[in-house]
């Protein structure tokens, strides 16, 4: 069996039609599929991938971290001094009135997590929504 139908077989593709496409680097902003052709990456996809793919400051800040730990549970277990710095600085380039922070792990819980606000801060259940567009896995962001 080939590996795009390995993949289309047992992987979830959020598309109807998946690209499909066997890339075996990213570097920057762009991929590079088996065999070598080269395609500029506008999905762009989760963590920092905004930044470009394999940003060398990022490399550094994941091999420093990985020094002192990989994974502590994030939701307020554990006081972790780069997150609550993070949220510090994020809330005093946001002014008055966002003095909290919530992490996530996922754009599909930033969507469950900003689905519970509105409704919270409206009181109404209804959420405008884009039709046919991707907002994450999860029940909430699906629907």
């Amino acid at each position: 069996m080939s590996q795009r139908q390995l993949f289309l077989n047992h992987l979830a593709q959020t598309t109807d039609f998946p690209l499909s496409l066997e890339i075996e680097k990213a570097e920057g902003v762009y991929l590079y599929a088996r065999g070598g052709k080269k395609y500029l990456d506008l999905i762009s996809g989760i963590s920092v991938s905004n930044v470009g793919h394999r940003h060398p400051k990022v490399i550094h800040a994941i091999q420093e971290q990985l020094d002192k730990y990989l994974h502590l549970m994030v939701y307020g277990e554990y006081i972790q001094y780069p997150q609550v710095q993070l949220a510090r600085r994020l809330s005093e380039r946001m002014g008055e009135g966002f003095e909290s922070v919530y992490f996530v792990n996922s754009g599909s819980e930033a969507t469950e997590g900003a689905l519970k606000l509105a409704r919270r801060y409206t009181g109404r259940p209804e959420i405008i929504y884009m039709d046919k567009a991707y907002h994450g896995s999860t029940s909430g962001a699906l629907s």
